[in-house]
């Protein structure tokens, strides 16, 4: 078993939780760990700068990655390793942790479930997004926004749906999600928690100016066209993807959401609980009348 290593080199619990894995493993039979190179690494906190490699040996050689960090540093290593099929284990170091399946005090534990095979891999739909007549396309764990950028003034944005026109959403933007990103962006904007084994998109206008605008549940196979209303002054509006890429986009563009043909893989255990997960995370108390 070979384990790739990357994550948030930003904190100093990264490269203790590290250069503790390398110690960890360096026990266990048949098994090997390699950390992937990147910028803002710093080498001379790992122990064992020669487990460091480029990212063609780490995509070649892994067969799990662990991605240390909190949901935000999952999310990117997710995207980073799209085309890789590679499954990832989130260790959490930081906030929420939707995503993350063990933390410092729990990840040993969950390596030998690993080792032993007491565990499985989740299929996690992704979209993808791009604007016409362009080449790049952006591919989403979380949700692609468009929004009004810098300019105080809602919106009018065209939604299409497999060539029907749906509705002209005056807003600050519209989220378009993943069911691994119902409890991101399109919660707080009052979208429905869905369940992340599900194939859907989640539509979600963000601040809408007609309170009957309400979130719209699209079947995964549809296609979504946006266009928008020229009839306000300023010339860009922005296209975020997982609230960590951001494209400035002209209002004669047309945005093309779908689903992606590929998806995002990650490491559950036989004991994962979706339901405790999120009534944990929501804070949930249950019946409060009997307490």
């Amino acid at each position: 078993m070979v384990f790739g290593v990357l994550g948030n080199f930003n904190k100093t619990e990264f490269y203790q939780i590290f250069n503790d894995l390398c110690d960890f493993l360096s026990n266990k039979k048949d098994v090997e760990i390699y950390l992937l190179n990147n910028k803002g690494l710093d080498k001379q906190k790992i122990i064992r700068s020669d487990l460091i490699v480029d990212y063609d040996f780490f995509e070649m050689k892994s067969d799990v990655v662990i991605s240390i960090g909190g949901d935000g540093t999952i999310i990117s290593s997710l995207r980073k390793l799209i085309k890789s099929d590679l499954p990832v284990l989130g260790l959490h170091i930081g906030g929420l942790g939707f995503l993350a399946e063990c933390n410092k005090d729990s990840y040993k534990k969950r390596l030998d479930d690993i080792l032993n095979g007491n565990y499985y891999v989740e299929n996690r739909m992704l979209i993808e997004a791009h604007v016409e007549n362009e080449i790049h396309q952006f591919y989403s764990v979380n949700e692609v926004v468009v929004n009004r950028g810098e300019i105080g003034r809602t919106i009018k944005i065209n939604v299409s749906i497999s060539d029907k026109y749906v509705n002209t959403y005056e807003s600050d933007g519209l989220i378009f999600s993943t069911p691994t990103g119902s409890t991101a962006y399109s919660l707080s904007a009052g979208g429905p928690i869905v369940a992340p084994q599900l194939d859907l998109i989640i539509v979600t206008p963000i601040c809408p100016h007609t309170l009957s605008m309400r979130p719209l549940i699209v079947p995964s196979n549809e296609r979504i066209c946006i266009s928008f209303e020229q009839e306000t002054k300023r010339n860009t509006l922005s296209l975020n993807i997982d609230g960590q890429l951001q494209e400035s986009i002209s209002l004669e563009s047309r945005i093309i959401v779908n689903k992606s043909k590929y998806s995002s893989k990650i490491v559950k255990f036989n004991d994962h609980d979706y339901y405790q997960t999120l009534r944990n995370k929501m804070n949930w108390k249950g019946n409060l009348r009997l307490k």
